[in-house]
């Protein structure tokens, strides 16, 4: 086993870095021209990163029990979640064929206005 030490010569010789400069001249903004721009909602020059925020909080767990009841909730949730969407698209089913059959019958049995 080798072992390395600041005498040795090192087998990477580096990166060679590219010499051409990207700032802009005159492009600094004192101390007082940053506040006021940041008082009157002016850019700064910067790119600003926005927070995202959820309405949902983000639950945080000092034990993994306490973790795991968290999942089995939202389990239950899921599933019964999952079997009210499934009535609701039930139910609207019926209501469609329901619907259809009403249509179906109005145009084989025309009622007469002659009767009334």
């Amino acid at each position: 086993m080798k072992l390395k030490n600041a005498y040795q010569k090192s087998k990477y010789k580096g990166k060679k870095m590219d010499q051409t400069v990207n700032t802009i001249p005159d492009q600094n903004l004192s101390i007082r021209e940053l506040l006021d721009r940041h008082s009157r909602g002016l850019p700064l020059g910067a790119s600003q990163n926005q927070g995202e925020y959820f309405d949902t909080e983000i639950p945080r767990f000092d034990d993994l029990v306490d973790m795991m009841e968290h999942k089995k909730q939202l389990v239950k949730e899921h599933k019964a979640l999952t079997k009210k969407i499934e009535a609701e698209q039930k139910a609207q089913a019926e209501k469609q064929k329901a619907t259809a059959e009403a249509v179906e019958v109005a145009k084989t049995n025309p009622i007469k206005s002659a009767e009334s």
